[in-house]
């Protein structure tokens, strides 16, 4: 839709409070008198009407510009203009300026290579967290999608896989790095926003990886991926609250397309980020990997083949980190390591237990391992909590004075 609404809130001023807020509904009748008053056209104004009532309709805030949005934020708009380069539409804005609006920092996997993980300033952040309340958790995911949702977990997840004869696990290859701003801006436009908000939305959720980033890749990676190798595009961070959402929205349209091929087949299908798992019972049949393949990538997503698995009854099972054969549990070697840690802290004592693990624990005192080891009991009761009642019990009965 082209519309010339970029400068809509210079030209129409509501006699409304000075700060917009987004739980407020967009006042129709009030724009229309007004906009009368300034002798703006019929064409003009049905077509903002139209555009504001298609937002609130799915209920998203009703936004016309940068303007309008800084207002709804509650920050200058010059702030926000120079916060995504001065606002030019050409995507490929300011590398260093945006580079600085983040903390780059690595994570080691448990395969011993890195996650970048970029960590928003916390001006940058307040927006972000303000776009994700306001507009993209209005969103309707499918109902396969379970990671990164409120009231729901790793065990929905693997609930919906319990006591399978197969279970195919599949991993999306560098999930946040094939979400680029181009893909981002799509989103914000099919929700309904204008041309150049869109653009704009789109660039304060994303950013660029450091300029070594992208050579670090493997050779397996930089083969599949070239094109994002050779542009290096601003993608979604990871460690951006609106990141997670944005990914799960992105991948709607796949698990809706698995979602029905899993009823024609009767198999089960759950996604969790960027790990998606289908399984069998006695019936059913499973999707070939050319077919999911197909699919993914016809979705702007591609496979980690070194991560795909097939998991049969007999084997050891699991989903998302929990085991699945027998009901949904906690791996009996994770159990048995927070069981050991109980056990030496009362029969040593917490200091000496410390000392003895020092390699495991180098900076931890009594209190940081006190909550180390309760949030791993908390996570243990929140999967079985029969397994946890003794863990508990015992864990009481540690000494914990310094």
């Amino acid at each position: 839709m082209t519309l010339p609404l970029k400068h809509i809130l210079k030209n129409i001023k509501f006699n409304i409070q000075e700060r917009v807020t987004a739980t407020m509904s967009f006042p129709f009748n009030q724009f229309a008198l007004e906009a009368k008053e300034q002798n703006k056209s019929q064409e003009f104004i049905d077509a903002c009407l139209a555009y504001a009532s298609n937002l609130s309709e799915q209920g998203y805030p009703v936004t016309f510009s940068i303007e309008h949005l800084a207002m709804q934020i509650g920050v200058q708009s010059d702030y926000l203009r120079n916060l995504i380069g001065d606002g030019k539409r050409d995507i490929t804005y300011d590398y260093e300026h945006k580079y600085k609006r983040y903390n780059y920092f690595k994570l080691k996997k448990r395969d011993g290579n890195f996650r970048e993980i970029m960590s928003p300033a916390k001006d940058l952040k307040f927006i972000q967290k303000w776009i994700l309340v306001n507009i993209l958790s209005k969103y309707r995911l499918a109902e396969s999608c379970k990671g990164f949702r409120k009231r729901i977990s790793i065990y929905d997840n693997a609930k919906v896989h319990e006591n399978s004869e197969i279970i195919l696990k599949v991993d999306l290859l560098k999930f946040y790095d094939t979400i680029t701003e181009k893909r981002v801006y799509g989103l914000f436009k099919s929700l309904g926003y204008a041309t150049n908000l869109s653009f704009s939305l789109a660039k304060i959720t994303t950013a660029k990886h450091r300029k070594n980033y992208w050579r670090d890749f493997n050779n397996s990676s930089k083969e599949i991926l070239s094109e994002l190798v050779q542009t290096k595009p601003a993608i979604l961070p990871q460690g951006s609250p609106t990141s997670p959402m944005i990914s799960n929205i992105l991948a709607t349209k796949m698990d809706y397309r698995f979602e029905g091929m899993a009823k024609k087949q009767n198999f089960r299908y759950s996604r969790y980020a960027d790990d998606l798992t289908f399984s069998i019972t006695k019936e059913g049949s499973l999707p070939s990997l050319n077919v999911i393949s197909k699919i993914i990538t016809q979705e702007g997503f591609f496979i980690n083949h070194k991560k795909t698995q097939y998991l049969k009854k007999g084997c050891k099972q699991y989903v998302t980190g929990l085991t699945t054969t027998n009901g949904i549990n906690v791996n009996k070697k994770y159990r048995k390591q927070i069981s050991e840690h109980i056990y030496f802290c009362r029969k040593y004592g917490v200091k000496s237990h410390l000392a003895r693990r020092k390699k495991d624990f180098p900076n931890s005192n009594s209190l940081s391992f006190h909550n180390w080891l309760y949030g791993h009991l908390c996570f243990i009761n929140s999967v079985n909590s029969k397994a946890s009642k003794t863990l508990l019990e015992e864990f009481n009965k540690i000494n914990w004075s310094v």
